[in-house]
């Protein structure tokens, strides 16, 4: 029996390292169909409805109503046929489950917030403040649901501490426990996704990255939540970029992109208003002319699901990397945001007459930063020989029987590679 996960990356592109299961509107067991919803999260700035991908049955749920999970944890599954002969159970994965599919196993063993008790609630927002102010969270009482601390709780812990005797603001620290979470790193991982994608395509690699490592996620412009908003060159994404993260508040990250969104990130460091840490490519673009155009045009162009298997199948070394449905839910989101047209659009003005309008293999030589490009040896879409054209501070990995989207193909090892990345700078 197939079971598919149920997570959440981002919300319109919002800035957040966790979110609150709100409400299951399915428990374990009952059959859900595509389109229905089965889960509201809270962000920091909204309710997020998670809408089921495909028909099946509900069968896990991770976490619990009123428990916070990571961004990009899985908070459930949905199996493709009715769970029978094994227990379904709500809280904690089951044993097949697991065994089944090492990323619901990763992504439970190392989330904090799926074991009970170890965290306090918070609001995403409420969280980010008290990490800011260096308040221990564990000494504030929520007036939220279920206890849950929200901004205005970290407001009235902060008015209180300016007037202690005084007026000296003291730090109070918070206890050490085995069992706390590893700080974060200070600055987070930007993962910016290819020509065609969104960011959901991180899905399977943000929970196999190490305790400690926070993620944003953004959709190029024409693409996702950014449908509306198609950009004309690779200057102008750089631009739009920045500008969202500025509105954010990152002033600096560390850089992963894949193959349009690679180019994205040397552009966004090009571009120099952004402090990066580091970057990690996986099949960029701008590091030679060739492309392969009829991927493209014909990814572009698709409107049946059987015309956009082909060229999904494109993509990677072996077409059984893809997952079950992985064209129908493609198709399914391009339809929905609406944004075809603007996909044409950008395949036309990014690569005009077949190859890629953009150059920056400078950029990428003007790298002071720790650097790692990654590419498949099997990659139909964008030359892995491209990769020759690394500078030699920069590291080269190829990867056997890999072809364009590691991140889909490999995400174990692209967690790790990312994690590396990080790790260099010390």
């Amino acid at each position: 029996m197939a079971i598919h996960p149920i997570s959440i990356d981002s919300a319109g592109g919002e800035y957040m390292e966790a979110v609150l299961v709100v409400a299951w509107a399915a428990k374990p067991g009952d059959p859900v169909k595509a389109g229905d919803l089965v889960v509201t999260v809270e962000t920091a700035k909204a309710a997020t409805e998670i809408e089921a991908d495909r028909d099946g049955w509900l069968a896990d749920i991770f976490f619990l109503e009123g428990q916070e999970a990571p961004v990009g944890a899985v908070l459930g599954t949905i199996a493709d046929e009715r769970p029978s002969g094994r227990t379904v159970s709500a809280g904690t994965p089951a044993a097949t489950s697991s065994a089944a599919s090492p990323l619901l196993a990763a992504s439970n063993a190392s989330s904090p917030a799926s074991r009970s008790g170890t965290r306090a609630i918070a609001s995403p927002l409420a969280r980010r403040l008290a990490a800011a102010a260096g308040l221990d969270l564990s000494t504030i009482a929520g007036s939220g649901p279920r206890g849950r601390i929200k901004k205005r709780d970290i407001d009235a812990a902060l008015a209180a501490r300016q007037d202690e005797p005084g007026g000296i603001r003291v730090a109070r620290a918070a206890v050490a426990s085995p069992a706390a979470a590893p700080p974060r790193q200070t600055a987070p991982v930007l993962l910016l996704h290819g020509f065609g994608a969104d960011s959901s395509v991180w899905r399977q690699v943000v929970p196999l990255l190490e305790p400690g490592i926070e993620t944003i996620s953004l959709d190029l412009p024409g693409h996702g939540a950014e449908a509306a908003r198609p950009a004309k060159d690779i200057e102008e994404i750089a631009f739009d970029l920045s500008d969202r993260l500025d509105a954010f508040g990152v002033r600096d990250a560390h850089l992963a992109g894949h193959s349009l969104g690679g180019a994205a990130a040397l552009a966004l460091a090009r571009l120099g208003r952004l402090t990066v840490r580091s970057v990690t490519l996986f099949a960029p673009g701008g590091l030679g002319p060739e492309i392969n155009a009829g991927f493209i045009a014909g990814f572009a162009r698709a409107t049946s699901v059987q015309a956009l298997e082909r060229w999904l199948a494109v993509m990677v070394g072996n077409p059984a990397a893809l997952p079950a449905g992985y064209a129908q839910a493609a198709l399914r989101q391009i339809d929905k945001t609406g944004n075809r047209g603007a996909l044409a659009t950008m395949a036309e003005t990014l690569f005009p007459d077949g190859t890629q309008g953009f150059d920056l293999t400078t950029a990428l030589a003007e790298l002071g930063v720790p650097t790692r490009l990654v590419w498949g040896r099997l990659d139909r879409v964008i030359p892995a020989a491209h990769a020759a054209r690394a500078p030699g501070f920069a590291a080269v990995h190829l990867l056997d029987g890999i072809g364009h989207v590691p991140q889909i193909e490999a995400p174990a090892l692209t967690a790790r590679l990312i994690a590396e990345t990080v790790r260099s700078c010390g």
